[in-house]
């Protein structure tokens, strides 16, 4: 068997209604190279580990299973760099969840020939829609200012957060950006996006590539903000040390969402000075760069949170 050019990794839990709409799209890539199709089954309960195994059948050089029998997510296991990454063979690396789909059968072939013609680029994406599940609706989400590159659009580390442009169903990157990328805590799609472009540049096409869906059992639909910003504050913590100096965005991403995160827990404190002055002392922490969104951050937050006060104590006054 022919060694793949591209490697394409797929985490699927309880995605029996969806994957094979995936692996659909996957399979319909028209390429001039091999490809694999890594896909990783996290202990699923319903079919979606049959319907897999169906399509392993049918496509035995091509589609590549692993089949768990405890869910490893649950666990903390980082599906991406234990399981994933180590056993792609692929020069090139594609990412798509199992609840969304490729709807571009030149994907691949587009990114491909991209990367090896510019090899200061390092991980490319493209647009997408976005499909929410229990509305007869597709909504093409566009990411700001995409729109004002019909050429496309070269990200930087520095300005990626600021903008942030790629999204995991439609990125294709280096497969050398991630070969050590298991020394992280965490490893998502952010992680990964900083891991390649700390090696060089990242490209938006102007080509919508494929269809995010939205639905209950998605992986955050069941989170609360609060529980979404606590993650993300564990989740950038882990990249400071690495990426922190060489990517102001990153940081400003991460301040904006500990403030954030501290306001939430700022509402339901009874301590109201003293958790105020912990948001003020972080505000006033910040390297000199980013000293002045800092504040800026600070100073909207708490005036949303007074005037969230003063509504609640009028609102209050107005039913006695």
């Amino acid at each position: 068997m022919e060694t793949p050019l591209v490697s394409i990794c797929t985490i699927t839990y309880n995605h029996e209604p969806f994957i094979g709409q995936c692996m659909d799209g996957v399979l319909m890539q028209k390429t001039s190279f091999p490809v694999e199709f890594l896909i990783h089954d996290d202990a699923s309960t319903d079919d979606t580990a049959k319907i897999i195994r169906e399509y392993e059948t049918r496509h035995p050089d091509v589609v590549k299973a692993i089949y768990q029998t405890e869910n490893q997510w649950s666990k903390g296991v980082q599906i991406w760099s234990k399981y994933l990454f180590p056993k792609a063979r692929g020069k090139y690396i594609a990412l798509c969840d199992g609840d969304d789909y490729w709807t571009d059968p030149l994907k691949l072939q587009k990114q491909v020939d991209f990367l090896e013609t510019h090899p200061d680029y390092t991980i490319c994406g493209g647009k997408y829609r976005t499909l929410i599940m229990g509305q007869d609706t597709v909504n093409e989400y566009e990411r700001p200012g995409i729109d004002q590159y019909p050429q496309g659009r070269t990200v930087n580390f520095d300005d990626f957060f600021d903008s942030y442009l790629f999204f995991t169903l439609t990125v294709c990157l280096r497969k050398e950006c991630v070969d050590n990328i298991q020394k992280y805590m965490w490893c998502f799609d952010d992680t990964v996006y900083c891991a390649a472009l700390d090696k060089g540049k990242g490209f938006l096409f102007p080509d919508y590539f494929g269809m995010y869906r939205l639905h209950p059992g998605g992986v955050n639909a069941s989170k609360s903000r609060r529980e979404r910003l606590q993650f993300s504050e564990d989740f950038h913590k882990d990249m400071l040390p690495d990426f922190g100096h060489k990517s102001k965005s990153l940081r400003k991403r991460y301040i904006r969402d500990v403030i954030d995160l501290r306001f939430i827990e700022l509402s339901e404190s009874n301590h109201f000075l003293r958790d105020y002055l912990k948001i003020v002392q972080f505000s006033f922490s910040g390297k000199l760069d980013t000293f002045l969104y800092s504040i800026l951050q600070m100073l909207e937050k708490t005036g949303r949170y007074m005037s969230a006060r003063v509504k609640k104590v009028f609102k209050t006054l107005r039913n006695e």
